[in-house]
């Protein structure tokens, strides 16, 4: 399992049709089991889709890049709906972002520093008011029309009710208040919407931006410690793919054999979007820049490559710098990873130009539903000259360098966790009703998961699906221990799941079928979003911070303010306003992991955590 691991699609109906579906789901009483994992060999690329949606045909790289501005973490923003063109032959169309057209500016904090920020919900009706899902968690028709929002800062260690819980949101005319505590090395993060039940439909309509975290070392300035690019040689990549109707708007779905308004289990779509632009270009100079890479898509992965076969050289990853700068031709990121990349363009001649790709493979599910594979990112033209480039040697463990990443600690205990999927008979009029869940459990429900501040853990996360899974878990610091391959058949069989609704995660050690693979170099830093491959088990060191590195209790319950609204833990699928009280017997405490496959989250591929203090 290499850094071009083979990508899993959304393929979780073929199950049904292939006649191993049962039915079961999150609302009701269900008794049956999940079916068995199914091999899943590569097959050829399907070059044509008639059974999908498909972009008008569009001209790679004749509109230019747009980058987001930085600006200070602090005040007010506005989600709200505006007027973008995503190319220069695309209508003009509706989208949202945060206090921009789309997407939101570079949030810009410091270390140590908190953060008080107001989001403010301007949105008016719904983007894709046709595409909400009403079987999904506290999804009504008020949804289409005063849609709900939340923001939760990913990667950030903030306490629960700065978290962006999605069992609590705020429709038009909220404003949700935030204070992150910025505890934490210097990074990226990103801050996104987190609604329960049309997540997946709130961030493709825009809702997404960066968020650094600066400090002494990596100071966003020109004259750096580390010897970084900075100011115009820093550069966030928010990398989108979608699907466009010709009248401009996004289509979310696949498949044109799905009804509308169906949570597909997944989205694929057909050209990629940089920074809210479809296939863009930026001139670049004869130097050394870095970029903040972050896989904003729903669903899929990518394998990023050059076309001239330039290294890329990975200095860090979701939370922090690594030891040394990694050269690699190649790097995988899945939704919700982000890459910290130096590329040094200062061997190139003016007019040269070079392509960002992507060469990650489709698998037998997205063949199966003839999805394309997509190449195309964006493209760099080289003009001038640049300051020199220089490539550091080091990036910890020096003097004026921030402390190394370190052994491993050894893990206090270890916790199997399942990823498992099931048809939902909730949905079986729909073609294909895929449910993802966790550990055989529905999101909502008294059976949740519980940590102690300050604790190691090892989290053996064993893939039974068709599908890989990045999985992200909010508050924890991950580092990867490595990926082995099972024999899923053999796991499953010798200790088949209960009903569904009873928790199951038999230990998997004894159903190894190959050693463990380590991450490669730039996978070993501190992470928060993990890919978990099909038929593997992928071990991660999952370090829960005490309450004297928080600054606060993470078992704290959530008040819910005035004007939200909230959701019960347990199952009830009324929304209500709580005011400023608890939700008494209903309180929500802690908070949540999930598969960051957006689709997957909002059903049902997410779990409830309390973090003891």
């Amino acid at each position: 399992m290499s850094e071009n691991l083979p990508r899993r699609g959304f393929l979780k109906g073929a199950l049904a049709l292939l006649g191993l579906g049962v039915a079961a789901t999150a609302h009701a009483d269900p008794s049956p089991v999940p079916p068995p994992p199914l091999p899943m060999p590569r097959l050829p690329s399907m070059p044509l889709t008639p059974l999908n949606y498909h972009s008008p045909p569009l001209q790679p790289f004749v509109d230019e890049l747009p980058i987001p501005e930085t600006v200070p973490a602090a005040g007010e923003l506005a989600a709200s709906s505006a007027i973008h063109r995503y190319h220069r032959d695309l209508p003009e169309t509706r989208s949202w972002g945060y206090s921009r057209p789309i997407l939101g500016p570079c949030l810009e904090a410091r270390r140590d520093r908190q953060a008080h920020i107001v989001f403010r919900n301007d949105l008016g009706t719904h983007v894709m008011a046709e595409h909400v899902d009403l079987t999904m968690h506290g999804v009504t028709e008020q949804d289409r029309t005063d849609p709900r929002f939340t923001v939760h800062l990913h990667g950030g260690v903030n306490s629960p009710d700065s978290d962006g819980h999605p069992l609590i949101g705020w429709r038009n005319g909220g404003r949700p208040s935030y204070t992150y505590s910025n505890r934490q090395e210097a990074t990226a993060l990103w801050y996104h919407d987190h609604a329960m039940g049309i997540t997946r439909l709130n961030i493709q309509a825009g809702l997404a931006g960066m968020y650094y975290i600066r400090d002494e070392f990596d100071t966003g300035e020109a004259d750096n410690p580390l010897g970084l690019p900075s100011g115009e040689f820093e550069i966030p990549l928010i990398v989108q793919d979608r699907t466009f109707n010709a009248d401009g708007t996004v289509q979310p779905m696949v498949g044109l054999y799905l009804p509308q308004g169906y949570n597909q289990s997944g989205q694929l779509g057909d050209v990629a979007c940089v920074n809210g632009v479809v296939w863009p270009r930026l001139e670049v100079r004869r130097t050394l820049y870095r970029f903040r890479l972050l896989n904003g898509s729903n669903s899929r992965p990518y394998v990023f490559t050059f076309t001239n076969g330039m290294p890329i050289w990975a200095i860090g990853g979701d939370l922090g710098l690594l030891d040394a700068p990694v050269p690699t031709p190649t790097i995988r990121v899945s939704p919700g990873e982000r890459v910290d990349l130096l590329v040094d363009f200062s061997g190139l001649h003016d007019g040269d130009v070079v392509d960002l790709i992507n060469v990650a493979l489709n698998d037998i599910g997205n063949t199966f539903f003839m999805v394309p594979e997509l190449r195309d990112i964006m493209r760099f033209t080289v003009a001038g000259d640049g300051p020199p480039a220089v490539i550091p040697t080091v990036l910890r463990g020096g003097p004026g360098l921030p402390e190394p990443l370190g052994e491993l600690p050894a893990p206090d205990s270890v916790r199997t966790v399942t990823l498992m999927g099931y048809n939902d008979d909730a949905r079986l009029a729909a073609v294909f009703p895929g449910m993802g869940v966790l550990d055989n459990l529905p999101f909502l429900g008294t059976d949740i998961d519980m940590a102690q501040a300050g604790a190691v853990e090892q989290w053996d996360i064993v893939n039974t699906t068709s599908f890989d899974h990045p999985i992200h878990i909010h508050l924890a610091r991950l580092r990867i221990l490595g990926r082995q391959p099972i024999a899923p058949y053999d796991y499953w069989y010798s200790d088949p799941p209960p009903a569904f609704g009873t928790r199951w995660a038999p230990p998997v050690d004894n159903f190894t079928a190959g050693p463990l693979q380590p991450p490669p170099d730039w996978e070993t830093g501190w992470k928060d979003t993990v890919e978990c491959p099909t038929e593997a088990v992928t071990r991660v060191l999952v370090r829960w911070p005490t309450v004297a590195e928080l600054g606060f209790d993470p078992d704290s319950p959530v008040r819910v303010p005035p004007g939200a609204e909230a959701m019960s833990p347990t199952g009830d699928m009324a929304m209500s306003g709580m005011g400023e009280h608890d939700a008494g017997d209903e309180e929500i405490r802690g908070y949540v992991w999930h598969c960051h496959n957006l689709d997957h989250a909002d059903h049902d591929m997410m779990q409830q955590i309390r973090v003891l203090r």
